[in-house]
């Protein structure tokens, strides 16, 4: 007879615990739409309190205020409630580095839920880098990629300006986002002058991070489609794609590709800072994982290895191609024309 009341088979609770990862992300976005991190920091410390101030009821609140205790994103002293120094920098509303845009919009999770579907369609139920969907879904993203690709981008520009001050260089930074990667590199060299290309609705988000780092004065803005538009010939020293080729498939990406050879100088260098899974595609976990989040959110977007980048970037007539550690999860690829 087989026993049932034994310890699990092994691997058995990891199972459940795959099972439930999905809870901290669903308590942090509920935490975020209810405000509870800024209202805490407006002086709100009680269940009762806080439960007031967020429209909510006293049961639930309790629940979510331990459950955030114990993710040691509050801490608590009797039934007093407070910020941990994570939380006061990234999650009150009122602070510089505030990511609760992004941690808290829903938009990604539920496009999640149809992920059987999109396996067996090979369809997306939404795709968010399409121009109209883009410019709304974009900006809440962009707000807390800002903060968290900061370090990776300025390691980026130290590595690319090796121990250079003043280069003169024209930077293409595309698909831009926040423009982090090209204000980076306008900060680490004062004579360097950077166009920021991306949506047009996106531009106006960029203007407001390029003013806030101090660097207006070096950028122009180029709206528009990357598919779409004429980057020039021979106009710019380095160009830089952050965070972009994942969402555009194989085949846009080795068009980008060979463009980005053109509107490059000769012995000019672009730079692919993105999810690289190793060669067999067995690891690291996160740019797997990222591929299914393509496969939910883009018609043709994946992850791509270095061979692969490697292969299409010398089609595109790029020569050297090798990778740059910027201590981040993935290295970045450069090549050079």
């Amino acid at each position: 007879m087989t026993r049932t009341d034994g310890p699990a088979p092994s691997g058995v609770d990891r199972l459940f615990q795959f099972h439930l990862c999905f809870a901290p992300a669903r308590i942090l976005a509920a935490a975020l739409q209810l405000d509870v991190f800024s209202h805490i920091a407006a002086g709100q410390h009680t269940t009762a309190s806080l439960a007031k101030a967020a429209g909510a009821s006293e049961r639930g609140m309790r629940m979510l205020l331990d459950a955030l205790t114990g993710l040691q994103l509050l801490h608590k002293r009797a039934s007093i409630y407070g910020l941990s120094a994570l939380a006061r920098r990234y999650l009150v509303r009122s602070q510089p580095d505030y990511c609760g845009a992004m941690l808290g919009d829903d938009r990604l999770w539920h496009n999640w839920t149809h992920l059987t579907e999109a396996i067996r369609t090979g369809q997306a139920p939404v795709r968010v880098n399409e121009r109209q969907t883009a410019e709304d879904f974009f900006p809440n993203l962009v707000r807390g990629l800002h903060v968290m690709n900061r370090p990776p981008a300025r390691r980026l520009a130290r590595a690319l300006l090796d121990g250079r001050r003043r280069t003169g260089w024209e930077v293409l930074d595309v698909a831009c986002g926040s423009g982090i990667w090209g204000i980076a590199l306008a900060e680490a060299d004062g004579t360097a002058r950077v166009t920021a290309q991306d949506f047009p609705k996106v531009l106006e988000l960029t203007r407001q991070y390029v003013h806030r780092h101090g660097v207006e004065k070096r950028f122009n803005f180029l709206g528009g489609d990357l598919n779409e538009i004429d980057f020039g010939a021979n106009r710019f020293d380095v160009a830089l794609l952050g965070n972009i080729v994942h969402s555009e498939g194989a085949d846009s990406a080795r068009q980008l590709f060979r463009k980005m050879h053109a509107a490059l100088k000769p012995k000019g260098r672009m730079v692919i800072i993105d999810m690289i899974p190793n060669n067999s595609r067995t690891a690291p976990p996160f740019p797997l994982l990222f591929a299914l989040n393509m496969l939910v959110n883009t018609a043709r977007g994946d992850t791509y290895t270095f061979k692969e980048y490697s292969g299409w970037l010398r089609e595109a007539g790029f020569g050297r191609v090798t990778r740059v550690d910027i201590g981040w999860h993935s290295p970045a690829v450069l090549a050079v024309r």
